[in-house]
């Protein structure tokens, strides 16, 4: 049977995340190709490991003076640095490779600034990017350990000051590439839940104006890709798991889906699954397609597992190389952390839709 393949597979990606830890709550990104930095960056590989041992079972079984060090471990990357919002969880690590200077980066960067300047393109900036990284590293932990029933030490400071601001900051982001402007309003959405800031009404009433009411998706005007409507679609509805309101029309997204097929690379095709999954919890509409799309994917995804290490590598034949713009691994041919976390997050939420998730796994709030 299916559910049996699945459950097998989340089972030996749990063997696999124990075959990367290195030190207690650090955790490589894989076995073969690491970079320098893939070796010294903690925070986000931290996260990823406290993710799938919540997600397989493990977290539960683990002693309690244990989870209580790997929660504090997390909450010792917590800093107040000028160019962050107070109280940011920065890793120095990936914040040093980040920023090496390299002979090829300064020359895109110069590059990009003479284009933004000139008007022919428009770049983000390094600072942008970096901000926006940060931010992304936050918003993870912060996820990470609220899902396991714990807290930030310290809130999280907010960059607004009023439901104005907030509503101004969104209604600018570019919101014809919904996959990155999408993330963005899915972190607002977890420290809103988390850090009471008391703005989860203006972020329903943005949500409200981005609605397509011809497709149920999420946009300004239309992506020309669909890779970029469904990864758009996943964050956005992820954003509203957290303030926890529905999603506005789940069955025209299902038609949409079922109409359409993701792309098999990385958080593409998990992506796809999570928002089919979402939307089949909150209406039974072609419930059998649904299942019946997902049992294929599951099927396809063996393109991209590794059997004998029992984990899934973010490409075909090729693991991930890069974490936030640092480059990570070589990319051998060979699982890695990510992907493994990604895809077998994928089988949990297949098991949810097909009603074989049991109590021995638990799907979770991304």
């Amino acid at each position: 049977m299916i559910s049996q393949s699945l459950k097998n597979n989340i089972n030996k990606g749990q063997e696999f995340f124990e075959g990367l830890i290195f030190d207690q709550f650090k955790f490589y990104p894989a076995h073969e190709g690491l970079t320098t930095a893939g070796k010294e960056l903690r925070l986000g590989f931290s996260c990823y490991g406290l993710k799938y041992y919540y997600m397989s079972g493990k977290w539960d079984k683990l002693d309690s003076i244990i989870q209580e060090n790997w929660v504090n471990y997390l909450n010792s990357f917590q800093s107040s640095e000028s160019k962050f919002p107070n109280n940011s969880y920065l890793d120095n690590q990936y914040l040093k490779y980040l920023n090496k200077f390299s002979i090829n980066k300064f020359v895109k960067e110069q590059l990009k600034k003479t284009l933004n300047i000139t008007g022919l393109r428009s770049f983000e900036t390094k600072k942008s990017y970096e901000k926006k990284s940060i931010n992304a590293e936050t918003k993870q932990a912060i996820a990470t350990l609220h899902q396991v029933g714990f807290k930030n030490e310290e809130k999280i400071d907010s960059e607004f000051n009023s439901d104005e601001q907030l509503y101004s900051y969104l209604s600018k982001l570019d919101w014809s590439k919904p996959w990155a402007s999408g993330a963005q309003f899915s972190s607002l959405c977890v420290f809103s839940a988390t850090q009471g800031y008391n703005n989860i009404e203006t972020l329903i009433k943005f949500s409200n104006t981005l609605v397509d009411k011809e497709t149920g998706f999420y946009f300004g005007s239309k992506p020309v890709s669909n890779r970029e409507m469904f990864n758009g679609a996943m964050k956005m509805i992820s954003g509203f798991d957290w303030i926890e309101i529905e999603i506005h029309y789940p069955e025209k997204i299902i038609d949409f889906c079922l109409s359409n097929e993701p792309i098999f690379e990385g958080c593409d095709f998990v992506d796809y699954i999570y928002v089919l999954n979402k939307c089949s919890n909150q209406t039974s509409y072609k419930k059998k397609e649904i299942i019946t799309r997902l049992t294929e994917i599951y099927k396809n995804m063996s393109i991209l597992y590794h059997e004998n290490l029992g984990g899934y590598s973010y490409f075909v034949n090729k693991s991930q190389t890069h974490y936030y713009g640092v480059e990570i691994t070589k990319g051998y041919n060979t699982p890695d952390i990510h992907a493994t976390l990604l895809c077998n997050w994928a089988n949990i939420l297949i098991l949810d839709t097909i009603g074989e998730l049991d109590g021995e796994f638990k799907t979770i709030k991304p």
